[in-house]
């Protein structure tokens, strides 16, 4: 009985309308609230894969590097022995080897001595001696130069710190007899605890001189 009440423009005026009302509702209510909710989902999704991902990873363990070791009559055989062991499984031939080379002076210190001034108003400075003492060898392989490489990489990774300091590749003059072979020159520095008579002297005490 209602619906006769309406006049039939009315009737499909309002058939027209309700359909708009409901798209526009749709586009502008429902739909936004549809696409922050899938946001808001996959976000959930990263974070928890990204947390899972973190509790999955070990805690990575502190360094094993030996940064220096004691400077005592078995470190040089000790050094030399660990070089050879890195050469052989490097595919190299130790072919010469210097563990007494002075090591290579501070910055500036090499300036000063060829005849460089110091700074105006410089002043000398004190600074505390240190409980480490650097050392530097020479070694010279043979091999080619993927070899070279090879060692190079396991002289870095080594379980004790050394310093490539230089390295020096020449090819083999007879290459009809050593083919791809090069000869490489490397300086490795190191590094050794003084015990405490060196530091004594390093300071200007005596080295049997006790506090009183």
């Amino acid at each position: 009985m209602t619906s006769s009440r309406i006049s039939p423009a009315a009737q499909q005026r309002i058939a027209v309308v309700v359909p708009l009302v409901a798209l526009i509702v749709s586009v502008f209510v429902v739909y936004p609230s549809f696409v922050r909710n899938r946001e808001m989902r996959d976000e959930i999704e990263r974070k928890t894969e990204r947390l899972n991902n973190l509790l999955q990873t070990p805690i990575p363990l502190a360094a094993t590097i030996q940064p220096a070791a004691p400077d005592t009559p078995s470190e040089p055989p000790e050094f030399l022995a660990s070089i050879q062991a890195m050469a052989a499984a490097s595919r190299c031939e130790l072919v010469g080897f210097d563990l007494t080379l002075p090591p290579a002076p501070p910055s500036g210190e090499k300036e000063l001595a060829l005849g460089g001034n110091k700074p105006e108003g410089a002043k000398e400075k004190q600074e505390p001696p240190s409980p480490v003492r650097p050392v530097r060898a020479k070694i010279e392989v043979k091999s080619d130069y993927d070899g070279v490489r090879q060692l190079l990489r396991s002289i870095i990774l080594a379980p004790r710190l050394y310093a490539v300091a230089a390295c020096e590749v020449q090819q083999l003059a007879d290459q009809r007899v050593s083919g791809s072979l090069v000869r490489a020159t490397i300086e490795i520095e190191r590094y050794v605890l003084k015990d405490p008579a060196d530091a004594k002297v390093v300071t200007g005490e005596p080295a049997g001189a006790t506090g009183g």
